[in-house]
C-alpha cells in the first residue's frame, strides 16, 4: 500500500522539471531578442551572453524547480553566480532575482499542467481561468477571471497563464459534472472578442510595429505546454534542410537535450504499463517526444522525398501500449535510445522503417512531425 507524503515534504512535479531541463541554453543581451513560442524551449536570462554564466544560471533554476528551493536560497546561489563570473547585469537584485526564480518556474510548471491536462481531457474537458484574487491583480486579468472554455478552445493558445512578467495566474480542468456542481456556464463567444483583438503598438527605441493583445506583456501571447512541441517541431523541420555536415553536429546535440527529460519518459512507460496491467483506460491525447532522427535515416527520406520534412519523432500512448506487448518494458523504456541510434534505415512511401538489434520500428514521415505507428520484435 503505498506511503501518503507528510505535510511539509516535497512533492516532484516531474512534468515540469522534465521540460525546464530540455530547455536549450541560448544567450542574449535583451528579453526582446527572443519572444514568443521560442521561450518554450529556449532558457535564457537578458544580458547573459556568457556561455559558462548561463549555464550556472540554468543549474541555479533547476535546483529551485526540483527541489523547492525558495527565493532566499536561490538569492544566494545568484549571489555565487555573479561573484564567480564578474557579471554585472541590470536592474537591482531583488527584482532581477524574482524576475528569473518566478518567470522561469510559471512557465515550467505551466507547460507541466497543460501536459497533465491534456493527459485527462477526455474526462475532465474544460478549462477555468482563475486570479491570485487579491488588490495586485491586473486589471485586465482580473476580467479573465473565471471564463471557462473547452480544452481545444483557440482562447488559450494566446491567454494560457502566465501572461506576463509574476504573472501569478493559473488555470484549472474541469468535468461536467463539477462545471454543473459549482454553477458555473462555459463563456459565451461575444464574450471573448474584447480580449482576443489583437492592437498595433510601435517600439519607441526601433521603430518596430509589435502585434499586443491587451493584458498581455510583450513576448508572453503564447501557451508554455502547447508551444513546447511547437518548438520541438520548429527545430525538427529546420534541422531537416540543413547540409548533411551541419545536420551530423546539431542532430546529436539536440538529442542531447531530449533526453535530459528521458526520466520522465521511463516514469510514463512505467505509468502506461501498470494501467495496461490494470484494465485502466490509458491516457488519451498525449504525444512524447523521443527525438530527432539520426543522419542516416533523414538522407534516406532526402533521398526519395522532394518534400520538407522534420527529423522530430514523437509516441502517443496507443503506440506505447503496442510497444510493450511487442518488445516488454525494458526495450520501450529504451526507445529514446533505439530510434536515435537505429543502425539501419528503409524509406518508401511516406514509411521509414527503422531497424535495430532488438526491434522494427515503423515511423510515419509527416510534414510537422514524424509519428511512431508500430512496433515489432526481431
Amino acid at each position: 500500500m503505498p506511503i501518503s507524503p507528510k505535510y511539509g515534504q516535497l512533492i516532484q512535479f516531474d512534468e515540469a522539471i522534465s521540460h525546464f531541463k530540455q530547455k536549450i541554453q541560448i544567450p542574449t543581451e535583451s528579453y526582446k531578442d527572443l519572444r514568443g513560442h521560442i521561450h518554450a524551449r529556449a532558457f535564457t536570462v537578458a544580458g547573459a551572453t556568457n556561455t559558462e554564466l548561463l549555464g550556472d544560471l540554468h543549474k541555479a533554476v533547476t535546483h529551485a524547480i526540483e527541489d523547492g528551493e525558495t527565493l532566499a536560497a536561490f538569492r544566494k546561489r545568484f549571489d555565487d553566480i555573479v561573484a564567480k563570473h564578474g557579471w554585472s547585469y541590470n536592474g537591482k537584485r531583488g527584482w532581477r532575482t524574482k524576475t528569473i526564480y518566478r518567470n522561469n518556474k510559471n512557465t515550467a510548471r505551466a507547460a507541466g499542467r497543460w501536459e497533465q491536462q491534456q493527459r485527462v481531457k477526455a474526462r475532465r474537458p474544460y478549462l477555468l481561468y482563475l486570479t491570485a484574487g487579491d488588490q495586485r491583480v491586473r486589471p485586465q486579468h482580473g476580467k479573465w477571471n473565471y471564463i471557462l472554455l473547452p480544452i481545444e478552445h483557440n482562447f488559450w493558445h494566446t491567454h494560457y497563464p502566465p501572461n506576463g512578467w509574476l504573472c501569478r495566474c493559473k488555470v484549472v480542468n474541469l468535468s461536467e459534472a463539477e462545471i454543473n456542481r459549482q454553477g458555473l456556464t462555459v463563456t459565451p463567444e461575444n464574450a471573448l472578442k474584447e480580449h482576443t483583438k489583437y492592437f498595433t503598438e510601435v517600439d519607441a527605441n526601433t521603430g518596430e510595429e509589435l502585434q499586443r493583445l491587451p493584458g498581455i506583456d510583450l513576448g508572453w501571447d503564447y501557451n508554455p505546454g502547447k508551444a513546447w512541441l511547437g518548438g520541438d517541431i520548429s527545430a525538427g523541420k529546420t534541422l531537416y534542410k540543413q547540409d548533411k555536415h551541419i545536420r551530423d553536429v546539431l542532430i546529436p546535440k539536440f538529442n542531447d537535450a531530449v533526453n535530459t527529460g528521458e526520466s520522465h519518459f521511463k516514469k510514463h512507460i512505467a505509468t502506461t504499463a501498470a494501467k495496461q496491467a490494470l484494465g485502466r483506460q490509458l491516457d488519451d491525447g498525449a504525444k512524447l517526444i523521443v527525438g530527432h532522427l539520426n543522419n542516416n535515416a533523414v538522407d534516406k527520406v532526402i533521398a526519395k522525398s522532394a518534400l520538407d520534412h522534420s527529423t522530430l519523432v514523437v509516441i502517443d500512448d496507443a503506440m506505447i501500449s503496442v510497444s510493450l506487448a511487442a518488445i516488454g518494458f525494458e526495450q520501450t523504456a529504451n526507445l529514446m535510445q533505439l530510434i536515435q541510434q537505429a543502425s539501419s534505415a528503409a524509406y518508401n512511401q511516406s514509411v521509414l522503417k527503422l531497424t535495430t538489434d532488438s526491434a522494427l520500428i515503423t515511423i510515419q514521415v509527416m510534414a510537422d512531425f514524424n509519428r511512431v505507428v508500430a512496433v515489432e520484435k526481431l
